[in-house]
């Protein structure tokens, strides 16, 4: 007998138009720990089927109204009850009625008259084999989420939460296609804090960090929806900034800087002020994503050039 506890109580629906049979049938899967539902034809049991989901369906073939080929049939095709095994019982045992069973998706098929032994036993395999496959999905799943945590772990930044170098190639190149599909403007900020060194030197690295999250807070409020910022390395941080043009994103990176030379940073005793410099570009015809990023970097580095707590902007051509 099979073990209730082990099995969930499983549910099994029994279709057949003979009263007699199907309260055989129901008390025999009883005594061996299944619930039990039943149907008297085959409409009745796709119907049931729907509303409860059973882990297996009996259908007996030859049933009024609907046959047990026809239910099977829309068994199935449903995909909500496609998955759940079934099983025919038919007086009729010709091959090629089995085989156009069996075609239909349906697990086994046993011929009337049968022992009560051999239904069980044919019982138990078809329950057994749905739980391992519920328990096969049912990993898969856990694993394919597991894996989508740690890609998402390994695109973002720890310290700041922000998408890290990874996960911008990742945004660039849709970006990118964006761009390119739909003739759409592209720009981007390379912003960097100026003598960060100092501030890891004068007030300790838990400080530096400490101003590496408060940027990113800045960022985030300064950029829409559809913007996406990134830690791109030590005190690097990258913007990308679609359906912006050359002048929208000098104006934002302005507009970032300032926000940043207006306030204090750190915490408690540690309290100082920072600048940013930023460099700005916007995509150019026939060129890569990456290309537009050197582009800004080499703007940077001009910034820094000029004086640091400053924005410049690579022009194309």
């Amino acid at each position: 007998m099979v073990d209730a506890s082990e099995e969930r109580m499983q549910t099994i629906l029994v279709a057949d138009d003979e009263p007699i049979n199907r309260a055989l049938i129901q008390r025999r899967l009883e005594r061996e720990g299944y619930r039990v539902l039943t149907a008297q034809n085959g409409g009745e049991a796709v119907e049931k089927t729907k509303e409860s989901l059973p882990d297996l369906v009996i259908l007996d073939v030859m049933m009024p109204q609907m046959d047990g080929l026809d239910a099977c049939r829309l068994i199935k095709e449903d995909a909500r009850t496609r998955d759940i095994p079934v099983i025919f019982l038919s007086a009729r045992d010709e091959t090629e009625m089995k085989v156009s069973g069996l075609t239909l998706g349906a697990n086994d098929y046993i011929s009337k008259p049968f022992k009560a032994e051999e239904l069980i036993a044919r019982v138990h395999v078809a329950i057994r084999l749905k739980r391992e496959r519920d328990q096969l999905r049912t990993s898969a799943e856990e694993a394919t989420a597991r894996a989508d945590v740690a890609q998402e772990r390994a695109m973002t930044d720890a310290l700041t939460g922000l998408l890290n170098r990874y996960g911008l190639q990742h945004v660039l190149a849709r970006e990118h296609a964006e761009a390119r599909r739909y003739n759409r403007s592209l720009s981007c900020l390379m912003i960097d804090m100026d003598n960060f060194k100092t501030i890891n030197d004068t007030f300790g690295h838990a400080a530096g960090d400490l101003s590496l999250q408060q940027i990113s807070g800045i960022l985030r409020e300064a950029v829409r929806r559809s913007d996406t910022v990134f830690r791109y390395g030590g005190e690097e941080f990258l913007v990308l900034l679609p359906e912006t043009d050359l002048d929208g994103a000098a104006a934002l990176a302005e507009k970032i800087r300032a926000a940043a030379a207006s306030r204090h940073f750190g915490d408690g005793e540690r309290i100082f002020t920072l600048t940013l410099s930023a460099g700005v570009t916007s995509l150019c015809d026939n060129e890569s994503g990456n290309d537009m990023i050197a582009r800004a970097d080499m703007a940077l580095y001009q910034a820094k050039e000029r004086g640091r707590n400053r924005v410049e902007s690579a022009v194309c051509g």
